[in-house]
């Protein structure tokens, strides 16, 4: 009887998972800055006011860096699976146009990802944030399987929705340790709100990817002739929406222990969401929407997350 080669055993297993690296990274890099980013910006604000432990703080980061990465995996398999024309015109890196991963093997990891993230949820924190895992899963089954509705306003419902489910899993695995510092519903709601009233402005680089996809976006069902009036609507959206976001901070100012930093954060807030809108407006390349939405934008996310959880320091 002849035994399996070690080293063969070893190279076979490190070949496995060095691939499994590759898929992952790819599914992943799209939105790794928005949504890995804005869990950690959800978390970080609410460790320091006031500081926790850094052995506790660094416990819940730990869940939250795993649970981060089973939420968008959950999505981006699911997203990249149903949309692999679009993909290949609007991002050919992704793993399925680019030949790294096949059909068959991302019908594998989808299943397989949406067993393990609500088990994975309540292992690490319980059963509320599980029930957030299994909404976001109804999320995403609703609006990339079925019914799969082709309406853009369903696209920007689904950013809202998703931005609160963020929000709303962070502060449950904040709440099981330390009940004293939920984050108040208006709150959550409020920057869901924001983030569902500008995503649209994801739809302009993406116009010929979705026109071939046959989806129905803003910039299609409007014409190339009205795109310049969503322009400028997206752009008055931004400016209004920061002015009264920072009005609610100075009122909430007057009673938060950290009145300067949220003065702070209103301010820079308001300048960078005028500066995204005046570029949303003044865009003429595909290049500058692209730039604006996947950096700018993301910038303006984390921003709003930290603002968020500053003023939840006087509620």
């Amino acid at each position: 009887m002849n035994l399996p080669d070690p080293k063969a055993a070893v190279a076979g297993v490190t070949d496995f998972l060095y691939h499994e690296y590759l898929v992952t990274e790819a599914l992943l890099r799209s939105n790794a800055g928005t949504t890995l980013g804005g869990f950690l910006f959800a978390i970080l604000p609410r460790l320091l006011l006031p500081p926790l432990p850094l052995q506790s703080a660094l416990h819940l980061i730990l869940k939250i860096c795993i649970l981060s990465v089973g939420f968008q995996y959950s999505l981006d398999i699911v997203n990249q699976r149903t949309g692999v024309t679009e993909d290949a015109v609007n991002k050919p890196y992704r793993p399925i146009p680019s030949g790294l991963l096949t059909i068959r093997g991302a019908d594998t990891r989808w299943t397989t990802a949406w067993i393990i993230f609500p088990l994975l949820s309540y292992v690490l924190s319980g059963y509320n944030v599980m029930l957030w895992a299994l909404v976001w899963q109804v999320e995403v089954g609703f609006c990339y399987v079925w019914p799969k509705p082709n309406n853009p306003v369903v696209r920007n419902l689904f950013t809202g929705i998703a931005t609160f489910i963020i929000i709303s899993l962070v502060n449950s695995v904040v709440v099981e340790r330390h009940p004293d510092r939920n984050m108040a519903l208006v709150l959550r709601a409020a920057l869901a709100g924001w983030a569902g009233l500008v995503i649209q402005i994801q739809e302009f680089h993406d116009v010929e990817g979705d026109r071939i996809a046959g989806k129905r976006t803003l910039p299609l069902v409007l014409g190339e002739a009205r795109v310049w009036l969503m322009r400028q609507v997206t752009s008055w959206v931004f400016f209004i929406t920061h002015a009264l976001f920072l009005l609610w901070g100075l009122v909430l100012a007057q009673s938060s222990t950290w009145p300067r930093s949220i003065w702070a954060a209103g301010g820079m807030q308001v300048v960078l969401g005028v500066a995204v809108g005046l570029r949303v407006a003044w865009a003429d390349a595909v290049e500058i929407d692209r730039a604006t939405y996947f950096y700018w934008l993301t910038l303006l996310f984390w921003l709003m997350i930290i603002y968020i959880s500053l003023l939840s320091t006087a509620m």
